[in-house]
C-alpha cells in the first residue's frame, strides 16, 4: 500500500509540457509528504509507469519529466452522461472567449467527454451538442495568440507567487523591453488577458496584456503586492471600464420603450429607477461609474437614447452628435 501511494503522489506531482520536473525534484517532493525513497527507486518508477501513463522524460541530463500536451495525465474515473456534458458546456462558453492556448489544456478532458457521449445508448446524450449554442450579441473578435510557454509561466507565478521578467511590446511599439513583474492577478476583458500587476519596485497599479509578451521566465523572488490589494475591489472601482473622472455620476437618459423593456430583466445598477414619460420613452436613472465604457455603451444605443444628465455628459453627446452630422454631410454619395 505504501509503494502505491507514493506512485500515486508522484504521478499527481508530474507537470505537462511546456513544464518539467526531475527526478531529484520529485524525491524531495515525496520525501516532504512523508514517503522516503532513494533517488534511483524514483527514477525506476518514472521508467516503469511512463509508457503506461502517457509521460516521458525530455532526453536531457537531468532528465526532465512530463506529461505531453494532449495528455490529460489520468482518464477521470467513472465519467458518465451529465459530467461529459459539463464537460461539453464548458467548452462551448470557453471556446469563443480563450485562446487556444488555454484551451488546449482541457482537450485531453473534451476527447473523453466526447468519447462517453458517443458510446452512450441514450441519444439524447450524445447529441447534447447539437441541442444548445452560445451566441454574443456583440460582434466578436478573434482573441489575439498568447505564446503558451509565457502563459504557463504567468499561470505558475500567480499559483506560487513569483516574480517575473519579461520583455514586453507595447501598443505601437516595434521592439519588446524589459520589465520586472509582480503579478497579482489575471483578468479576462472580452477575448484579452491583462495581468493585473506592479513594475519594480513601484507601487502602482498596471495591466499588462498577455498577448504583447514575448517572453516571460520565473524569478526566484517573493511577489510584494501594495497593502491593501484587493483584484476584486479593484475591478470594482471601474480599473477595465477606462475611467474618465473620480466616482460615479447621477446618470439620466432616456430611452425608446422597446430598448428600455431589457432594463426591467437585466437591471443596470441594483439602484435604477425606471419611470414611463408622456411620450413613451422611459427615464432611467442610475448611478454609475464615469467611465470610457459607460460612453461607448450609450453610444451603441443611437438615436434611441438621449442623455438627459448629468449636463457634462450630456454635453459630450451633443458634440459627438454634431461632429457625427458634419462627417455624413461632408461625404457625398459619390465616396465608395
Amino acid at each position: 500500500m505504501d509503494t502505491l501511494l507514493r506512485q500515486w503522489t508522484m504521478l499527481k506531482h508530474i507537470p505537462r509540457l511546456p513544464r518539467k520536473i526531475t527526478a531529484v525534484e520529485l524525491q524531495t517532493i515525496l520525501e516532504d509528504r512523508g514517503f522516503p525513497t532513494t533517488l534511483r527507486t524514483v527514477q525506476r518508477d518514472l521508467e516503469k509507469l511512463g509508457p503506461s501513463f502517457q509521460f516521458d522524460s525530455d532526453g536531457c541530463k537531468p532528465a526532465g519529466w512530463a506529461f505531453s500536451r494532449e495528455s490529460s495525465h489520468f482518464q477521470l474515473p467513472g465519467m458518465d452522461g451529465p459530467s461529459a456534458l459539463v464537460f461539453q458546456m464548458v467548452r462551448l462558453h470557453l471556446k469563443p472567449l480563450l485562446p487556444e492556448t488555454c484551451t488546449e489544456y482541457l482537450r485531453p478532458y473534451f476527447r473523453q467527454a466526447d468519447n462517453v457521449l458517443t458510446e452512450m445508448e441514450i441519444p439524447f446524450f450524445s447529441q447534447w451538442s447539437h441541442k444548445v449554442a452560445v451566441v454574443s450579441r456583440g460582434l466578436s473578435l478573434q482573441p489575439p495568440a498568447i505564446d503558451s510557454d509565457v502563459l504557463s509561466c504567468v499561470y505558475q507565478a500567480l499559483l506560487y507567487g513569483q516574480q517575473l521578467d519579461i520583455m514586453y511590446r507595447r501598443r505601437g511599439e516595434d521592439a519588446a523591453s524589459g520589465r520586472r513583474v509582480h503579478p497579482l492577478g489575471l483578468v479576462m476583458v472580452d477575448q484579452n488577458h491583462y495581468l493585473v500587476c506592479t513594475l519594480w519596485d513601484y507601487q502602482d497599479i498596471k495591466q499588462v496584456a498577455l498577448h504583447r509578451i514575448s517572453s516571460a521566465s520565473l524569478r526566484d523572488e517573493s511577489v510584494r503586492p501594495p497593502e491593501g490589494f484587493d483584484l476584486q475591489k479593484y475591478i470594482a472601482g471601474g480599473a477595465f471600464g477606462y475611467p474618465v473622472g473620480e466616482g460615479k455620476l447621477n446618470l439620466k437618459a432616456l430611452f425608446d420603450p422597446d430598448v428600455a423593456v431589457q432594463f426591467d430583466e437585466s437591471c443596470l445598477t441594483p439602484d435604477q429607477t425606471l419611470v414611463e414619460q408622456e411620450d413613451g420613452r422611459v427615464l432611467l436613472e442610475a448611478q454609475v461609474l464615469d467611465t470610457a465604457q459607460l460612453r461607448w455603451w450609450l453610444q451603441g444605443f443611437g438615436a434611441r437614447v438621449e442623455v438627459i444628465a448629468p449636463e457634462s455628459l450630456r454635453e459630450e453627446f451633443r458634440q459627438l452628435s454634431r461632429q457625427l452630422g458634419e462627417r455624413y454631410q461632408s461625404r457625398g454619395s459619390s465616396h465608395p
